[in-house]
């Protein structure tokens, strides 16, 4: 009679138990779903502050005080305030470190054409054996080149070859024991307006002086002393001087961005706007000259004007049309043969005569045409002989016209475009 008394609380006791640990069991899974709501919404919270204000922020929030932050490919470098082993900032240490990395890459160019005859800039080595990279008007009319290199030591340089069109030419320094040491190169499409970049030259013959700015513009259209325009140009307000020309403007990586090569100034000297010819251009002309000594590059032989408001109106056509309007094709020229038609409304445009009427240009291939420098930069890597499909406009309607062939840029024919 005892042992059944016992056994009727056990069932009960049993349940009561169970009922215990399930209820243990929801307690636990909904604290961790209220856990990990809560910290959801933290996450949430902090990213706004980090993207509101960036990693500072972060870590102000936190209590920790910075100095400065460095990104780079491997993360973020962080200075703490009040760390004495810190001799340098992050930024300090990037400039020095891609000073010292990149100078015996960089070369001082001496062009000697008669004894009263000298001018001098710089260059870039881009070869282990010794190719170099320098501006056209830094070799001058030369036929004798000296190249200072950072160690002190001399070397002498011959002519591989010369593109007037974009004012870039390449020597070969002599062969050496010692390897020369090349630049690493960045990609175009990764450059950003407000990046920073770094030009080593000899301004004024201070030899290999290092100056620091930022991108301030890219897609520029420059003209040369020369007179020849510039496509695609590189901005910068890096402090780019007489003696600078040739040199490299690098980025915080220290690999070149571009070949320093002109300056807008009305006093001689640096006002803040200096201008780049962005490296896959350089390298483009360079392997050209390398292999075959010279740049055979294409152009359509019309005489082009970039569209305006002001053109546009005088055509009847809306004010926000965009493109290059063909003022006038080579009489029996390939334009004229592929079925580019030119203006016949003779007008007074400036100190220029135009012919209103032709067709305009919107499209080369697959590059849409707005202004003269995606003109330039369309026909930039062409071959005389390639042939193109090109849309224009011609009497207000979208028209392709088919296999224009190209025939060889000159700088003749370079300088039949009005701005």
């Amino acid at each position: 009679m005892k042992v059944g008394k016992h056994h009727k609380f056990i069932v009960p006791i049993l349940l009561l138990i169970l009922i215990i640990l399930v209820l243990a069991i929801l307690f636990a899974w909904t604290g961790r779903i209220r856990e990990k709501s809560r910290l959801k919404e933290l996450g949430r919270e902090l990213d706004k502050v980090t993207k509101e204000g960036g990693e500072a922020a972060l870590l102000s929030l936190a209590g920790i005080k910075l100095t400065n932050i460095f990104y780079g490919d491997d993360g973020a470098i962080i200075f703490a305030e009040g760390s004495d082993s810190w001799n340098y900032s992050a930024d300090e240490l990037q400039n020095m470190t891609v000073y010292e990395n990149s100078k015996k890459s960089v070369v001082e160019v001496i062009s000697l054409s008669g004894l009263y005859d000298r001018s001098s800039g710089c260059g870039v080595i881009i070869s282990s054996d010794g190719y170099c990279i320098t501006n056209g008007h830094v070799i001058g009319t030369g036929d004798s080149f000296t190249c200072l290199m950072e160690d002190g030591s001399a070397v002498s340089a011959t002519l591989v070859g010369v593109d007037k069109m974009t004012d870039i030419a390449v020597i070969k320094l002599e062969k050496r024991d010692e390897k020369y040491i090349p630049l690493s190169f960045a990609l175009d499409n990764e450059l950003k307006v407000g990046q920073k970049v770094i030009a080593i030259g000899s301004p004024f013959g201070w030899s290999w002086s290092q100056s620091i700015g930022n991108i301030s513009g890219l897609g520029r259209l420059v003209t040369s002393s020369g007179g020849i325009p510039l496509a695609n140009m590189i901005q910068t307000d890096a402090a780019v001087n007489p003696g600078n020309s040739g040199g490299p403007l690098l980025d915080g990586h220290g690999r070149i961005v571009g070949l320093n090569t002109a300056i807008y100034t009305t006093t001689g000297t640096a006002q803040g706007i200096s201008f780049a010819i962005p490296i896959d251009t350089v390298m483009t002309v360079a392997t050209d000259l390398i292999r075959k000594g010279k740049v055979n590059r294409g152009w359509l032989d019309i005489l082009s004007v970039e569209m305006n408001p002001i053109i546009a109106d005088y055509m009847g056509v809306p004010t926000n049309t965009r493109g290059i309007l063909i003022s006038q094709v080579v009489p029996s020229g390939e334009a004229d043969k592929g079925g580019l038609r030119g203006g016949n409304n003779r007008v007074q445009y400036g100190n220029s005569e135009i012919y209103l009427g032709g067709d305009i240009i919107t499209k080369i291939g697959s590059t849409v045409i707005e202004d003269i420098n995606d003109y330039y930069t369309a026909l930039l890597s062409t071959k005389a002989g390639d042939k193109f499909d090109i849309e224009v406009l011609r009497n207000g309607q979208k028209t392709r016209v088919r296999g224009v062939v190209l025939v060889e840029q000159t700088e003749e024919n370079t300088r039949w475009v009005i701005r």
